[in-house]
């Protein structure tokens, strides 16, 4: 048998022996960003093809967009440097890996898919953001599962039926790990990390040392998924932050029945002007306002010669923004994943320990477009650069 080679962390080896002992039932990755989680466990599942014969597996995540942006196409990576990944295997219609040398088989699968929730049993399961999930999600994946179930997410809820159902049961473990953990971590995303110790203390707390979030800084907790944009709303909106170094970001907002819908549309870094009106010209925007950030009237003016309805934001004071946002239902669609992460995460600035009416600037950007577009909206007849 050809030997294959894994470079892989404590994570994952700690991961590895609770599949070999089956000690546990239930194995809980929680912790930081970077800590080599996700990957640790496209290893594992890897291996457990390899490994057992005639075995089922299922990898899956809330929404299917976020499974294959995260765990899916790290499962894929794994495998192509293993050298173990065959076209004819990926039956990629039906998001499966078959590998015919043990007759395993591996599926992705998404709670947006409730038929395939309800109708496949398995062997492994692993719940890619398992946070994400509800306590029915869970039971229903856990009832057609009879060997071992893996768990990985960033602790970005102070309270949650995992901390309560799961982690206090006998047949679970848990497995706390941070950035510290992965030695192959490039020094440019630990010195990113780093960086939240003095930024944010509630994203350091989450993302940097793997602890649960403390909910009392935590601006937006009253949103809400949804599979899609509403139809006929009563208004679209689109807001629009611009970056280069930091991800140009563009939002789509449904208001209907005076409850707001978000969509991320583009998040992306190192785009010109030129690049972004490739971009913009890919969504059906039509002749419908953009309301972008006013501090760069040089790249409005640079859209609006190339026909797009571009408006400098009103901006205001940034907490009345956030006001009107958390007065009125707030959704989010599934496919948002970066707009999903942001949420997650936003929090108020905190000096001397106590939390200020700013927040804390950084990983806001479709927040921000959001923001832009729903308070300038308000103040139409009062757009203003500042």
């Amino acid at each position: 048998m050809k030997t294959i080679e894994l470079q892989t962390t404590k994570v994952f080896q700690k991961n590895f022996e609770e599949y070999q002992s089956k000690k546990h039932r239930v194995i809980i990755n929680e912790g930081g960003t970077g800590s080599s989680k996700t990957v640790s466990l496209a290893q594992l599942f890897a291996l457990i093809l390899i490994k057992e014969k005639n075995i089922q597996a299922t990898i899956a995540r809330k929404t299917f967009p976020a499974l294959r942006a995260t765990a899916m196409k790290e499962f894929f990576n794994v495998i192509k440097k293993m050298g173990i990944y065959r076209e004819e295997w990926h039956h990629k219609s039906e998001h499966t890996f078959w590998y015919l040398p043990t007759n395993s088989e591996i599926d992705f699968i998404s709670l947006d898919e409730p038929i395939k929730v309800r109708s496949r049993r398995r062997n492994y399961l692993w719940m890619n953001e398992a946070n994400e999930f509800t306590k029915d999600d869970y039971m229903q994946l856990a009832m057609r599962t009879d060997k071992q179930i893996f768990m990985d997410y960033n602790p970005s809820y102070q309270f949650h039926w995992i901390y309560d159902d799961l982690q206090t049961q006998d047949n679970c473990v848990v497995i706390t790990s941070t950035y510290k953990d992965n030695p192959f971590l490039a020094p440019e995303i630990v010195k990113e990390i780093e960086s939240y110790h003095d930024k944010d203390p509630n994203y350091w707390r989450i993302y940097g040392l793997g602890l649960k979030a403390a909910s009392e800084v935590l601006i937006y907790t009253h949103w809400k998924f949804c599979d899609k944009l509403p139809d006929n709303p009563d208004k679209i909106l689109y807001g629009l932050d611009f970056g280069f170094n930091n991800p140009t970001a563009l939002v789509k907002i449904a208001i209907k029945d005076k409850e707001y819908y978000w969509q991320e549309l583009l998040y992306e870094k190192y785009l010109t002007t030129n690049d972004l009106i490739k971009k913009l010209s890919q969504f059906e925007i039509g002749s419908k306002q953009i309301f972008a950030d006013s501090s760069e009237p040089d790249r409005i003016k640079e859209l609006q010669l190339a026909g797009f309805n571009v408006i400098g934001s009103y901006k205001g004071k940034i907490k009345d923004g956030i006001d009107i946002i958390k007065s009125r239902a707030f959704y989010i669609t599934k496919d948002s994943v970066n707009l999903l992460k942001e949420v997650k995460s936003y929090s108020w600035q905190e000096k001397n320990g106590r939390k200020t009416d700013e927040p804390v600037k950084e990983n806001d950007h479709l927040l921000d477009a959001g923001r832009y577009a729903i308070v300038s909206d308000m103040k139409v007849g009062k757009i203003i650069f500042e």
